[in-house]
């Protein structure tokens, strides 16, 4: 039953971080990044516990590109999947 419920939380993530894209294209973060700012403040306070997991599904979805930085943190752009025109 969690589990229903906790796909269907990263269902809606998943969403609200494509419009993000949507209407930032060159928008960039690192997962904590995009959990504390890409997400409204309003329904997604359980954010940090599915963000790795959405971000992880978009990478492999080529929704999201990945970048290491200097220091090992990873950040997060517009895949290549969502790279068609605007």
């Amino acid at each position: 039953m969690g589990s229903d419920h906790d796909a269907e939380r990263r269902a809606h993530m998943r969403a609200a971080i494509i419009r993000h894209l949507q209407r930032h294209h060159l928008a960039g973060d690192t997962a904590d990044g995009i959990a504390a700012s890409w997400l409204p403040a309003q329904g997604f306070e359980d954010a940090a516990r599915h963000v790795d997991a959405v971000v992880e599904a978009m990478v492999a979805a080529g929704e999201l590109l990945p970048q290491r930085l200097p220091g090992g943190k990873v950040l997060y752009l517009r895949g290549p999947r969502l790279s068609g025109p605007a």
